[in-house]
C-alpha cells in the first residue's frame, strides 16, 4: 500500500470516492495479468479535483484503470494510485441523432442502447471490449467503423489545470489507434452524432458481424485483442501466421490458432509469459518482413 495517510483517505469518502488497497490488477485486466496495486473508484465527478490535487500534494503518481481490455501490466507491485470512474445509473442521454455517453459505460451495451433509438453508425464497435473511454483514448475500431469520426465533443477533466472542459471534436484528434488528449486527460462524457437507421436493420448487422468475430477470434479466452498494431498497408495477423507461429506458446501464454495476433492466456500465464512471446513475435516478423511492430496493447511498467 502505497497510500497510508488514513485522513486523506477519510476525506475521500466525503467528496464522493472510495479507497481500495491492494488490488491485484489480474482481476481487473482481460488478460488476467498484473500484480497489486491501490485504487480510488471516483463516485462523482466533484471527486477528481481534490482527490488528484492530494496525490499530487502527497507525491503519489496515479493512473487511470477503465474496463481494463486493452493493457497490460506487470506482476510486481505497482508504485501509484489507479482511479476508476464508477458507472453512472443514467449512462446515455440522446438528443435527436445525438448520444451523450458517459465514458465509464461498456462500449458494447451503449452502441446497443443506441440502437434501440434507432441510431446507427457504430455496429461495427459492439463486439470491441472495453469502456467508452477507453474507446475514445485509443480510437478504438473494428470492421470499417471507428469512434473518432462520430465524436463531436468530448468532457474532460484536465488534471494538471484541475478544471473540467467540454473539447469539440477537431481534425486531427483521432488517428490509427490514438487520440491527441494529454496522458493525464481524464475523459468523462462524449457526444456523438450518429445516423437514423431502422432497430432491426442495426440487429441484423450486429448479428452478422458478431458471426464472423465467434469464427475469427478467440472470444471465450482471456486476451486483450489484437497485441501490435497494423502496419500500413499490412496485416501483423498475417504476418505471424505465414510465419507458422499459431499455436506457439511461451509458460503459460500462446498465440491464437484461431487469430495470429491474438495473444491468450490459457495456461495461468504471468505477465512476463506475454513479454517474452511478444519478444519472440517482434523478432520473427523483422527477420522474415523486415517490419518492426508497434504494441496496440498499453503496457503498465513500474
Amino acid at each position: 500500500m502505497i497510500l497510508t495517510d488514513l485522513e486523506f483517505v477519510k476525506q475521500m469518502e466525503g467528496w464522493g470516492a472510495s479507497f481500495l488497497p491492494g488490488r491485484m490488477l489480474s482481476e481487473y485486466t482481460s488478460l488476467g495479468v498484473g500484480g497489486p496495486a491501490d485504487m480510488i473508484v471516483i463516485r462523482r465527478v466533484e471527486a477528481l479535483e481534490p482527490v488528484v490535487a492530494g496525490l499530487r500534494e502527497r507525491g503519489i503518481e496515479w493512473g487511470l484503470l477503465g474496463g481494463g481490455t486493452n493493457v497490460l501490466p506487470v506482476e510486481e507491485a505497482h508504485g501509484k494510485v489507479y482511479l476508476r470512474l464508477a458507472t453512472g445509473a443514467a449512462s446515455v442521454a440522446f438528443d435527436g441523432i445525438e448520444a451523450r455517453i458517459n465514458t465509464a459505460a461498456e462500449l458494447g451495451r451503449s452502441v446497443m442502447e443506441c440502437a434501440m433509438k434507432n441510431l446507427g453508425g457504430m455496429e461495427g464497435l459492439v463486439g470491441v471490449p472495453g469502456t467508452v473511454g477507453g474507446a475514445l483514448r485509443m480510437n478504438a475500431g473494428a470492421y470499417g467503423t471507428e469512434i473518432g469520426p462520430l465524436v463531436r465533443s468530448v468532457k474532460v477533466f484536465h488534471a494538471a489545470a484541475g478544471k473540467i472542459e467540454e473539447m469539440v471534436a477537431e481534425p486531427g484528434r483521432f488517428r490509427y489507434r490514438k487520440s491527441s488528449f494529454a496522458p493525464d486527460d481524464i475523459l468523462l462524457e462524449v457526444r456523438l452524432q450518429l445516423q437514423e437507421r431502422p432497430f432491426r436493420e442495426i440487429l441484423d448487422h450486429v448479428k452478422s458481424l458478431n458471426e464472423r468475430r465467434r469464427k475469427s477470434q478467440p472470444l471465450k479466452e482471456k486476451s486483450a485483442g489484437c497485441i501490435f498494431k497494423n502496419p500500413p498497408g499490412l496485416s501483423t495477423g498475417k504476418m505471424i501466421d505465414e510465419l507458422g507461429m499459431k499455436g506457439t506458446r511461451v509458460g503459460g501464454a500462446v498465440i491464437s490458432e484461431r487469430h495470429a495476433n491474438f495473444i491468450v492466456n490459457r495456461f495461468e500465464a504471468t505477465a512476463t509469459d506475454i513479454f517474452r512471446l511478444m519478444d519472440e513475435i517482434r523478432e520473427r516478423v523483422l527477420k522474415g518482413y523486415g517490419v518492426t511492430l508497434e504494441e496496440e496493447v498499453i503496457v503498465w511498467k513500474n
